[in-house]
Parts: C-alpha cells; structure tokens; sequence
C-alpha cells in the first residue's frame, strides 16, 4: 500500500536523521537550558611542566586537540554532569610557560582573564579560594581541603654521640637531682655531726662524707632521722637509676627521627631559603608570615624542589618547602623517609571552580559539589585516582624522649619535705637538750626495740627448747612438698 496518497509517511529508522536540539547540540536537555548563545563554555585549564599529578594537560600534535585527564578534571565531568540541565563545555589551555620555559602569567592571571570572559568562562584546577581572587571572580564551594604546610628533610640522631649519656633526662631534671644529691648529703652530715665518730675528722674527710652518704651508726632519735632521710633519697634515686637506664637503653636501640628545622620562626630568624610552587598564591602568603621575599624561591615541580631541599639552603637550595595540603602529601609519598611535616597547618579555603561575577552557575555547581560529596562521589574518585598510597611516612610516634622534671616533682617535694622535717628536729634538739617530749619520743623508740629484740629472744628459746620429737615434726611440717 502506498501511504502517501493518504498523507502519510513512512517511520522507518532509515529515513530518519539525528536529532538536533536548539542550539546546535545532540545532547538531551534536562529541563531548563542554561543560555550560551549557542556557544559551549570556555573552561580555562591551567598548563604547567610539573605538579600534574591531578591535572595533566597535552595537546595532539597532529591534530591539535586538547586532551585533559586527573583528579581534578573527573570531578568537574560529574559535577556538571549532576547539574538539573545540560550545560555544554570544552577545555582551552592556558599555558603557564613559554617552550623556551619561560613563564607567561599565574593562577592570578587566570582568575583575572576568567573575570574579563575574554577567552575564559571558568576555571578549573589546583586553585585555592582566596580573598583577593574572590573580588575578581566567584567560587564555587572548595572540593578539594585546604590548608598550608611546610616539609623539611629528616636526619637520623647518631646515638654514638658522645653526649648521647645526657639526654635521657632533661636539663632541668639534671640540676634538680645534682642539687638534692648534695641537699641530702649535706642535711645527713648534719644530722649525725653529733653521733658520729667522723664529725672530728678534717674538711676533706667531711667532704667525702657528703659525696658517699654513709649510715651513721647514730643512736636514739638521731639515727632515726638518718634513716628517714636515706629511705627518702633512696626511692627517688631508684626511680631515677631505672628511667635514665630504660630512656638510654632505648635511645641505643631505636633509630630516632628528627627534623633538621624546628618552625617558621626558626627558618626566618636564620635567614634560610624557604621554597613554594611557581605561579602560586604562596609568595604573598609567605611574605604575610614574615619571609623576605628574596628568600623566596619557586619550583616547576616537585623533582625541583626534591633537589633544592637535598641541597639546603646555604648551598643554592632551601631548608623548607612550602605548598598546600593536597601536594604535600603527594610530595611525601613520592619522597618516602626522606621529608617530614613541621610547623602548624594554616588554614585556607580548599580549591574551588571559578567563574564570572553572578554567573547563575555558582549556586548550582555549589549544589552538586555538596549532593557529589555526601554520596561520596568525590571520594571515589580520588581514591581511583590516587589509590593507595606507596608510603605511609616515617614513624616518629615511638621516638623516646627526655624524661622532665615534671615526672619527679612530686617525689622531690616529698623527700624535701621528710629532710626538712628531720632537719627541723634535729635543729630543736640541739636548741633545747633538755626537752622532755624529746627524751620521751627517744624512750618510746628505745622501749619499741627493746621489746621486739625481747620478742625475738623469746620465741628462738622456745622453738630450739622443744622436744627432739615436736621439733622434727615442725622442720618436716614446714618442708617444702
């Protein structure tokens, strides 16, 4: 049957072509179409030599097209693609450098020409939010963290150092026992002055006295102050022989990782060189922290700043290396055991999509990047890209260190205070003689060992004067089985 004479025409798939929707675009709208004249949107994407582990931009040599790939770029695919409409874009490169390798703009520049919508409609890349770009442009909300930090090289603790035998304990603590050695050697001296045979010896004999602290054979109350003031000292020193043996013993044994440089003030008080990523915000921010900015140097990427920080700064290279949180952490995995965090984290805004002031597309591509990261969507994708990193970094966590004195406070005020006591005794003995308290407290210890000596005599006559019998059956009951 010939249905054009009724007025109708075949639906064969042969006879029909793609489907062209206004604009000039074969992909189907989602609903409200965001207005671009026709044109797809300009996304501005930064070019660089090095630091392209989450952003890598190549061209086609033949035929001259943009191909872009990492981190960075994935998570702007979803995000546009969870937009309500369909918003139609292509990448145009924008080259840091020249072939000759020379630079031509900044991250500034970028985010200024995205302002001017002369090439650029947005932006995309390692781009931290800041306040000064933010009057030339806005940000999507960051979906990447924030943050700036400082790596230096590690050097290992030699423990054959010659002065390794002091750092078990601090200096503080050194003192402190030092002084209550010689405390309690002197307070011993004067406690047995009067009882000792040695107290009429010479100056150097009284001297070597105090070095070795000797039990005076005193008698009465006297003697019982030496021995209080020895059972006092004897502890403390105990602990202390065992902690300094165990912190030493450790530091013997256990390789020990520290930093070659403490903190930034250390790093601006010496005048080293400090280093940060070319073209990045990180030379005002470092200016801002106190750095000249002739102690500024800036890398292409990380095999420059490998080598600088290999070098260090008093021979053409740096002492510090300073970048953002997501690069530093790229950094010590590729450099593993050889690079360490110090200093704070400041904090900064995280990376951020740019666009043109009131460019309707914030607010939504804000939505999705909040929609994508409660699914875990980002997350997925950085984990696909980065996956498991190579190196976990050095473990400083069972590095020993020094015992303080705040550990022994407690114990020097109780043996100070048992010392002074007895000190305080002896002093009102030889102030008042004749005091009867005293003379009773003297009796009262006298009786006391009188009668456990009694005691003992006692109970050794009774069990020798037993019969032969009863005592073979006690010394038998009483072996071991």
């Amino acid at each position: 049957m010939n249905l054009t004479a009724f007025g109708l025409h075949s639906t064969s798939n042969n006879n029909l072509g793609g489907i062209t929707w206004p604009g000039g675009s074969d992909i189907v709208p989602k609903g409200w179409e965001f207005p671009v004249s026709g044109k797809k949107l300009r996304i501005g994407v930064p070019k660089k030599s090095g630091f392209n582990e989450f952003l890598k931009v190549e061209r086609d040599p033949r035929t001259n097209a943009t191909k872009v790939s990492g981190y960075f770029k994935d998570v702007f695919d979803s995000v546009m693609a969870a937009l309500p409409y369909a918003v139609p874009y292509e990448y145009v490169i924008y080259p840091f450098e020249n072939s000759d390798g020379s630079s031509t703009g900044s991250y500034n520049d970028l985010i200024y020409k995205v302002s001017l919508q002369e090439k650029y409609d947005a932006a995309l890349g390692d781009i931290t939010i800041t306040a000064n770009r933010s009057t030339y442009v806005d940000f999507s909300l960051p979906y990447a963290e924030g943050g700036v930090t400082s790596v230096v090289p590690i050097k290992y603790e030699d423990p054959n150092d010659k002065w390794t035998f002091l750092k078990p304990l601090t200096k503080e603590l050194w003192i402190m026992s030092a002084t209550f050695y010689i405390f309690t050697g002197l307070s011993i001296w004067i406690l047995g002055k009067r009882v000792a045979t040695s107290s009429r010896d010479s100056a150097g004999q009284h001297a070597g006295m105090i070095c070795y602290i000797p039990l005076f054979p005193g008698q009465g109350i006297e003697g019982t102050l030496i021995c209080l003031v020895l059972v006092g000292w004897a502890f403390v020193a105990s602990l202390l022989i065992s902690t300094y043996t165990a912190s030493l013993s450790s530091r013997l044994t256990v390789q020990r990782l520290q930093p070659t440089v403490a903190d930034v003030k250390e790093l601006i008080k010496s005048g080293d060189y400090v280093g940060c990523q070319q073209g990045s915000f990180l030379v005002d921010f470092l200016k801002g922290l106190g750095f000249e900015e002739s102690k500024i140097r800036t890398y292409k990427c990380t095999e420059d700043c490998h080598e600088a920080l290999s070098k260090g700064s008093s021979n053409g290279g740096i002492s510090a290396y300073f970048d953002v949180l997501p690069h530093i952490m790229l950094f010590l995995t590729q450099y593993c055991g050889k690079y360490m965090i110090v200093g704070p984290t400041y904090r900064t805004d995280g990376f951020g999509f740019a666009f043109p002031k009131s460019s309707p597309l914030v607010a939504h591509v804000s939505r999705a990047i909040i929609q994508l990261t409660e699914n875990g969507t980002i997350l997925e994708i950085g984990e696909l890209k980065s996956g498991k990193p190579a190196c976990a970094g050095p473990d400083t966590s069972i590095n020993p260190s020094s015992v303080t004195l705040r550990s022994f406070q407690v114990l020097f005020a109780i043996t100070a205070c048992v010392t002074v006591s007895c000190l305080g005794v002896s002093l009102f003995m030889y102030l008042y003689p004749d005091a009867n308290f005293l003379q009773s407290i003297s009796n009262f210890i006298f009786n006391i060992r009188s009668r456990i000596l009694a005691l003992y005599r006692d109970f050794k006559q009774n069990f020798t004067s037993l019969p032969p019998r009863l005592n073979q059956f006690s010394l038998e009951h009483n072996r071991p089985h």
